[in-house]
This record gives structure tokens, sequence and C-alpha cells, in this order.
């Protein structure tokens, strides 16, 4: 929800700072933009938090194979913690990607730019 009320709050206030005859257009796709950017970073977010409750629970299962003697089936849960924490790890980065590209394109929306991702690529070769 935070990031949803960050993204409303950049809309509007960019929203606001949009003028001439496209100001009503701009607000209204910036507003249409944050939606879309905390719907998808939501999404993201709840995918991480999955991921960590996932590396916290085969986390506690090794302990408690380690603890009763287990060893093999310890180091086994321990493994699967390792990769779920990784993937929470790594949830985490795309979940800010996700942020950072919805508050990109929130203010591209509120000044009637396109969003970079929408821009034509420049020539890496140097047109060779």
């Amino acid at each position: 929800m935070q990031f949803k009320h960050a993204f409303i709050a950049a809309s509007l206030t960019l929203a606001l700072a949009a003028c001439g005859d496209n100001g009503q257009q701009a607000a209204a796709d910036a507003a249409a933009k944050a939606k879309e950017a905390a719907a998808a970073t939501a999404q993201k977010a709840q995918e991480t938090a999955a991921a960590a409750q996932q590396a916290a629970s085969q986390a506690t299962q090794a302990a408690e194979q380690a603890k009763s003697g287990d060893m093999s089936g310890a180091a086994a849960s321990a493994q699967g913690a390792a990769a779920s924490g990784q993937a929470a790890a790594t949830g985490a980065q795309e979940t800010a990607a996700t942020a950072a590209q919805g508050a990109a394109d929130v203010k591209a929306a509120a000044t009637g730019e396109k969003p970079a991702a929408e821009e034509p690529k420049k020539d890496d070769n140097g047109g060779h």
C-alpha cells in the first residue's frame, strides 16, 4: 500500500505541475499510470514476500531437523532456504525496478513525454 500511495502522490504532484491545454489529459494519463504502476509493484512485492516466507519456513525446518539429528534433511532444507532467500532477494530487486519504472512512467505521462521504453533505441555499433 505504501508504494500505491507514493505513486498516487507523485502522479498528483506532477499532474498539478502540468500546464497548457493538455494539462487535464496529462493529469488523467499520470493517474492511470500511477494506478498501473502501483498494481505492478504490489504484485512484485507479494511475490517477494511469499519467497521470503518460504525461506523462513525452510530455515526453521532445517533447524528442527538439525536439532533432531537429521543432518542430511537439515542440509536439504537449508539449501532450499538459501534458494528461496535468493529468490526473495531477486524479487526485492525486481520490485524496486518495477517501482522505478512506474515512477518514470508517471512522470512521463504527467509531462506529456514518451516513456523511455517507447523511445527508439540508438544504434550501439556506431552505424557500422
